[in-house]
């Protein structure tokens, strides 16, 4: 049985995605094997990074051999199988740094949440292609925020708020590809955009504006976003503006849905409270890192003490590098999480410019084949998971890289297949395996 288009045997392989994640990988090896170098359990770091790597490679080819459509057909034993994991972590897993997101099977350790946003994607695949003819109903929507939803609330119990953002491009980049209306996703984005503003905003104020007076707009603001008394007045004024443009609107005869002026409120009500909740629950060493974003001149030997040596250590790399195992911040341990979530900081002091542009040339060609495999997929689910895949890699990769040059604030989100990370290679390149595996069966079997 062969693969064919027309008269011709098409290749089952698509050879500059394949090159671009090979790429991505040597660039990974040799930089962990520089970042680590100085730290006292080195040879664990490179033990743990070999195997990941071999049973990543394992699971590639099992992605790429076994059809697809399979996850498709079982997408409720998959959701089913990931919410179990997620509980079994916060029952028997293990805490590192603040958060209980690790099994451990013997040798091997294992983060639930590493699998769970690539069973998003596969599942919520499966959801939007199985309500194809009412994507552009909104209780599409609703229905498949309210279906991520569990996913969500179990990997911020652990509390994993990196990997819970991550979701939230994932599921806006497959709504547009779906088909979703704009409006909807306007919607859908101006709640997540509120969330987050609402700790953004707060830390700014607070930091800058410490003692803010009773009656200015800095103290309006302190009080308002506190989730206090007068967030009450705030939620108010939000429904009588909204009444008073709707009035205008009448009053200019303009052509708009009354719709519009109930659910604008509500929606960025309910955007900002979430946001409210996070803010009160925030760690400091999580209000450190927003501390960092938007005053980072305020405390550089504290809060903004990651960025501000990611940004020497990149600075100084120059055209072309100190040379591997020559970096002054990160051999001599300036730079914290060398080897983790700022590996693309040591990259650009050990080999300058030109090793940082080729991870990104590396990183644009994988995701432009993910885009491209998409489009040729045989079937609206393979579209779907390339979609979501695709949008996952864009968002790590711009989240990572801006964070390490003090444009992102600092997540706590590893950089894929270049990262230190043991779930995350062997999760990703199972990813990667299930891309490959749309591409080869891209034209029917014949």
């Amino acid at each position: 049985m062969s693969l064919r288009s027309g008269g011709g045997i098409k290749s089952r392989i698509d050879w500059p995605f394949l090159l671009a994640a090979a790429g991505l990988l040597l660039m990974s090896t040799i930089a962990i094997l520089s970042a680590a170098s100085p730290l006292a359990w080195y040879l664990s770091i490179l033990r743990t990074q070999f195997i990941a790597l071999a049973l990543g490679v394992v699971l590639f080819l099992f992605g790429f051999g076994f059809n697809y459509q399979v996850f498709q057909d079982q997408a409720k034993a998959l959701y089913a199988a990931v919410l179990v994991l997620l509980v079994a972590v916060l029952l028997i897993g293990t805490v590192h740094k603040g958060h209980k997101a690790w099994i451990h099977f013997g040798i091997f350790t294992f983060q639930p949440a590493e699998f769970g946003r690539i069973a998003v994607v596969l599942v919520l695949a499966a959801f939007l292609d199985s309500r194809a003819r009412r994507i552009r109903d909104f209780s599409t929507i609703i229905l498949a925020m309210l279906m991520v939803s569990p996913i969500m609330l179990l990997i911020l119990k652990q509390p994993d708020y990196s990997t819970t953002l991550t979701l939230i491009p994932i599921m806006l980049g497959m709504f547009f590809c779906a088909g979703a209306d704009v409006g909807h996703l306007l919607a859908a984005s101006s709640f997540a955009g509120s969330a987050v503003a609402v700790p953004l905003v707060y830390t700014y104020v607070q930091v800058n504006y410490p003692n803010a007076a009773p009656g200015s707009l800095a103290y309006f603001v302190l009080q308002t976003l506190s989730l206090g008394a007068a967030t009450a007045g705030l939620l108010i004024g939000l429904g009588l503006v909204s009444v008073a443009v709707w009035r205008l609107a009448v009053m200019l005869r303009m052509h708009a849905r009354p719709i519009v002026f109930v659910t604008a409120p509500v929606i960025l009500s309910a955007g900002l409270l979430s946001g409210m909740l996070i803010n009160r629950q925030m760690k400091s060493y999580q209000r450190n890192r927003f501390i960092a974003y938007v005053a980072p001149q305020a405390d550089i030997q504290g809060a903004s003490y990651h960025v501000h040596q990611s940004q020497i250590a990149i600075g100084s790399g120059g055209p072309w590098g100190k040379g591997l195992f020559n970096g002054t911040q990160s051999q001599l341990g300036f730079l914290p999480e060398r080897h983790t979530d700022f590996i693309y900081a040591v990259v650009g002091e050990e080999m300058g410019f030109v090793g940082t542009m080729t991870i990104l040339a590396l990183y644009l060609l994988l995701i432009w084949r993910i885009v491209t495999i998409g489009k040729l997929a045989r079937d609206q689910y393979g579209f779907l998971v390339c979609s979501g895949l695709a949008t996952m890699f864009a968002f790590e990769l711009t989240l990572n890289v801006g964070m390490c040059l003090g444009l992102m604030p600092v997540a706590g989100i590893p950089l894929p297949l270049i990262s230190y990370g043991g779930s995350s290679l062997v999760v990703t390149l199972w990813s990667l395996g299930i891309v490959a595996n749309i591409y080869s069966r891209r034209y029917a079997l014949l």
